[in-house]
């Protein structure tokens, strides 16, 4: 499968649930595919101004390919996912999650990048969880071979980003 038909297929699969741009400059990164999903739940007692809480949740999926990745290329792409979850995640009273999802799509990689990928991990609690959470999630597509790598956030999502027929 080449890098447009998998973005076409997961677009497909977020178009639902996600606002999607394609070819998006981010932090001098140019992506392939971001995704940006927010959602606001809340409890009402009587009427619908009678509020007694609220809480927003959001998930973003930051999607790049690289014909060949190394280290120092899932390096530079780690640091982009470390300054964008400044940028992104702001935990006010209502913040409860925020799930930062990279996602690399690859034709061929080095070894030595498959247990960087599995070691990675960036999450924070705010305010002892009452002002929420972020996690990062890195996964890494193989598009020969349908091979994904990911870190420990990753696997909850793994099944999302497999090819599928």
């Amino acid at each position: 499968m080449n890098k447009n038909e998998y973005i076409k297929m997961l677009a497909q699969k977020f178009e639902k649930y996600f606002d999607i741009e394609f070819d998006k400059n981010i932090l001098n990164l140019k992506l392939d595919l971001f995704a940006k999903h927010y959602s606001l739940n809340g409890r009402t007692f009587l009427t619908k101004k009678d509020v007694i809480d609220e809480f927003e949740n959001y998930e973003y999926v930051f999607l790049k390919h690289y014909n060949y990745i190394d280290v120092h290329a899932i390096n530079e792409f780690i640091d982009f996912l470390k300054k964008v979850s400044e940028e992104v995640v702001n935990p006010t009273k209502n913040h409860m999650s925020t799930y930062i999802n990279g996602v690399v799509l690859f034709d061929s990689i080095d070894e030595g990048v498959k247990d960087v990928i599995k070691r990675f991990k960036n999450s924070k609690t705010f305010l002892f969880g009452l002002r929420g959470w972020f996690d990062t999630r890195l996964l890494a597509v193989d598009l020969n071979g349908q091979d994904i790598i990911c870190n420990r956030e990753g696997k909850r999502v793994k099944k999302v980003y497999q090819i599928t027929p």
